[in-house]
């Protein structure tokens, strides 16, 4: 599937051209606005060409300029799980009781973060659905909401309730956080840095492997074949995971 990646700081978005317009997977950071327009320049593609944004899942680094791209672009289409829908509306991150960092390296890595990057609050403004959105509820492909893609969209949650990732029928998948290449020297092994349910996590990996995805487009680092998955799946196990309750005690 031919694609534009739009590299921001931590967060890779993609840009796929479907039929005379783009879909955008994932916007960035509120505070990203002036790279994430640098980056759509870079690639040649205008605001106005960008038909629907899809929304992997509703935390900040993805959702954050929503609000700004739908501003500039009133007649873009915004695709985002049913379940997003009321995660979108609050500007907070929802997290379950078992939510938490995947080991105890990772844990404490993120916990000195918290305490010096002002910007790492997991907030961001608050997006309403419009009439012209689109809510996934079940695995959806592109034909189903008339977009000219060959492929689908699956609800891959685990790392959020709300998680979409995108197979499409080459192989190519747009994982969003559902899996990552990020911190593997401190033991990440594929998965992202949190998680809400590490069984959902994993099962949702069985799904990606199960519906024919060859090369896996991760959020956050480089890409990568789908044999990653098939290696490290079940790696982590719950008793290692460093649950955020536990670090508000």
């Amino acid at each position: 599937m031919n694609k534009k990646l739009l590299k921001l700081k931590v967060t890779n978005l993609y840009l796929l051209r479907a039929g005379e317009k783009y879909l955008l997977v994932d916007t960035g950071y509120e505070y990203e606005w002036e790279l994430f327009c640098q980056r759509l320049a870079e690639a040649s593609v205008r605001l106005d060409e960008i038909g629907w944004v899809l929304i992997t899942h509703h935390h900040d680094d993805h959702s954050g300029l929503l609000n700004k791209i739908v501003a500039a672009n009133p007649g873009v289409k915004v695709i985002l799980s049913g379940l997003g829908k009321g995660y979108l509306a609050t500007g907070e991150h929802f997290h379950t009781p078992e939510a938490g960092y995947v080991n105890k390296r990772i844990g404490l890595l993120l916990s000195l973060k918290s305490r010096f990057d002002k910007k790492w609050i997991h907030a961001f403004p608050a997006y309403k659905i419009r009439e012209n959105d689109f809510l996934i509820r079940g695995d959806t492909s592109f034909e189903e909401l008339g977009i000219p893609l060959a492929g689908r969209i699956l609800e891959t949650p685990g790392h959020s309730p709300d998680h979409l990732s995108v197979v499409f029928d080459d192989g190519d998948c747009l994982a969003g956080d559902a899996a990552a290449n990020f911190l593997q020297w401190a033991g990440a092994k594929y998965c992202v840095i949190s998680v809400d349910n590490l069984d959902q996590y994993y099962t949702s990996w069985k799904k990606l492997i199960s519906s024919g995805a060859k090369r896996i487009f991760p959020s956050h680092g480089k890409l990568f074949t789908v044999d990653a998955l098939k290696q490290n799946l079940g790696k982590h196990k719950k008793e290692g995971m460093v649950l955020f309750v536990e670090r508000c005690l």
